[in-house]
C-alpha cells in the first residue's frame, strides 16, 4: 500500500482524495467493466444480427397454400417428440416461417444424497417449419444460442445473482467514476488545449491523459443515460424501485395476472390452433410484429401473448384470447399501463438503444465502445505511468483532507447508490486499518531506534 501523503493545501488535499477513489474504482471494477461493456455493444443489435445469420431458418419462399397451424404442431410435435411443444411462434409476413417451442430438459447424471440421480436444466428446442411444404428447416436451442450466452454475461457475469450483484456495483461505481473524473477535469483555469480538445502529439502519457479525460467528458449525459437505466432492473436498485411501483399502485396487473376465459360447459372444445392464431394475426401491427403463443394448459385459463417488434418492452402489445371461442378477451399496450410501470420499460427500451430506433442503437453502441475504451486507456496510463518496481497507487491523503461538504456528497452517493455505498464502507474500513497497522509499525521501528 502506499504511504501517507505529505501536507498540502486544501484543495490539493481534496483532489488527492478524489484521484485516490477514482484510481482504485477504475482499477478494481475494470474486469466487469470490460465485461458489461463489450457485451452490451455486441447486443445492441442483436435483432439485426441474428435475423441475418438465420435467414435460412426465417426465410421462405411464399406458396400458394399454407398447411394449417393445427397441421404444422402435428409435425412439430413428431419432430420434437418425447419434448412437450409449449408455444408457437407467427408472424404476418407470409415469407417468414413458423417457429414452435419445445420444452427440452438436459438431464444431468449426479449424487443426491448418496444415491445417484438424474436431474437437469430446463432448455427451450426452438424449431422452424416451412408453413407451406412443412419442411424442417431447423432447429436450436435457445439457451445454447450466442446472444443468449452474451445476455448472460451482460447482466450477471454467468454467475446467477453474485454476478448480477457484481454487475450492479461495477455500474454503480461506473456513475461514481464519472462523477469523480469530471471533477479532475475541471479546467481551474487551464488552457483549451488539453482540456476541451485533446492532444494528438506529445508524449504517449500526456496524449492518453487527453483523450481519457476529455472524450469521457463528452461523453458523460451518453454515459449516465446508459448505465443509469440499467440500474433499473437491477438486483438491489431494480427491486427497490420495483418495490415503489407497487406500493404506489402502478404495478401493470394485467400484463402478468393470468387470463381467464369464460365460463362453459364440460363437453365444450376449445377452438382450433388456426382461429386462435388468426384472432392473434389480427392484432398485428405489421411484419415486424412477433407473436408467441403460449399453449393453455389449464381449461379454465386464455390463451395470452405478447406482440412484440425488435423485442422493445415498449412496443409491446398483450393480447388475451378466449380458448373456446377465440375471441379477443382484452388489448394492452405499453402505453396503457401506468405511469411508473412506464418509467421502468422506457429505462429497458433507452439503455437497449431501441427507444428511437437505429439512431439510439448507434449512439447506444458507441457509448458502449467508449466506456470500454475509457477504462482500458486509465488502465493503460497506470500501468506507463508507474515506477519500476513499484505500484504507482496513490498516497493516502492526510486526516482531514475530505471536508465537511465532501462526506454529504458521499452519503448521497452511498445512499443513491446502495451497492456502491456498502463497497464504500469496507474499502473505508480496509483503508482505515491499513492505516492504523502503519502507523503501529511506525511506532514500533522508532522504539527500537
Amino acid at each position: 500500500m502506499a504511504t501517507r501523503a505529505p501536507a498540502v493545501s486544501g484543495a490539493s488535499q481534496l483532489y488527492q482524495v478524489v484521484w485516490r477513489w477514482h484510481f482504485y474504482a477504475g482499477i478494481l471494477t475494470a474486469p466487469i467493466f470490460w465485461i458489461v461493456t463489450i457485451t452490451g455493444a455486441l447486443y445492441v443489435f442483436q435483432t439485426e444480427l441474428t435475423a441475418w445469420r438465420d435467414q435460412t431458418l426465417r426465410e421462405v419462399a411464399v406458396g400458394e397454400t399454407r398447411l394449417s397451424y393445427d397441421r404444422l404442431r402435428e409435425l412439430a410435435a413428431a419432430e420434437t417428440a418425447p419434448n412437450e411443444l409449449e408455444a408457437i411462434v407467427v408472424s404476418a409476413d407470409a415469407a417468414r416461417s413458423v417457429a414452435f417451442v419445445a420444452h427440452a430438459e438436459e438431464q444431468v447424471a449426479g449424487e443426491v444424497g448418496g444415491e445417484d440421480h438424474d436431474h437437469g436444466q430446463d432448455r427451450h428446442q426452438h424449431i422452424y417449419l416451412n408453413p407451406y411444404t412443412g419442411e424442417l428447416l431447423g432447429s436450436k436451442i435457445a439457451e445454447e444460442d450466442f446472444f443468449a450466452i452474451v445476455l448472460d454475461l451482460h447482466r450477471s457475469l454467468m454467475m446467477g445473482t453474485t454476478g448480477r450483484i457484481l454487475s450492479e456495483l461495477a455500474t454503480s461505481w461506473g456513475l461514481l467514476l464519472l462523477a469523480t473524473g469530471v471533477y479532475l477535469w475541471w479546467p481551474r483555469g487551464k488552457r483549451n488545449v488539453g482540456v476541451w480538445v485533446p492532444r494528438i502529439k506529445g508524449k504517449l502519457y500526456a496524449v492518453l491523459r487527453d483523450w481519457h479525460a476529455v472524450s469521457g467528458l463528452y461523453f458523460v449525459p451518453l454515459a449516465v443515460i446508459v448505465m443509469g437505466t440499467g440500474l433499473f432492473f437491477s438486483v438491489v436498485m431494480g427491486s427497490a424501485f420495483n418495490a415503489s411501483v407497487k406500493a404506489a399502485g402502478h404495478w401493470a396487473p394485467k400484463w402478468f395476472a393470468p387470463a381467464l376465459s369464460a365460463p362453459v360447459a364440460a363437453d365444450v372444445k376449445p377452438a382450433s390452433l388456426d382461429q386462435v392464431v388468426t384472432t392473434y394475426l389480427s392484432h398485428s401491427r405489421g411484419a415486424d410484429d412477433m407473436i408467441p403463443i403460449r399453449f393453455v394448459k389449464n381449461p379454465d385459463h386464455a390463451y395470452k401473448a405478447f406482440l412484440m417488434q425488435d423485442d422493445d418492452k415498449n412496443k409491446l402489445r398483450m393480447v388475451s384470447v378466449d380458448q373456446y371461442t377465440a375471441e379477443t378477451i382484452e388489448v394492452v399496450d405499453a402505453a396503457d399501463n401506468p405511469f411508473l410501470y412506464r418509467v421502468r420499460v422506457w429505462a429497458v427500451s433507452i439503455h437497449m438503444g431501441k427507444i428511437f430506433g437505429m439512431p439510439t442503437k448507434i449512439l447506444a453502441l458507441v457509448t458502449s465502445i467508449v466506456l470500454f475504451l475509457l477504462s482500458v486507456t486509465g488502465i493503460w496510463m497506470w500501468w506507463k505511468r508507474r515506477p519500476t518496481g513499484r505500484t504507482g497507487f496513490p498516497r493516502r491523503p492526510v486526516d482531514g483532507a475530505m471536508p465537511a461538504w465532501g462526506w454529504v456528497v458521499i452519503a448521497v452517493a452511498a445512499i443513491a447508490l446502495p451497492v456502491a455505498g456498502i463497497s464504500m464502507l469496507v474499502v473505508a474500513l480496509v483503508d482505515a486499518i491499513w492505516a492504523t497497522v502503519q502507523r503501529m509499525r511506525g511506532a514500533s521501528y522508532s522504539a527500537i531506534q
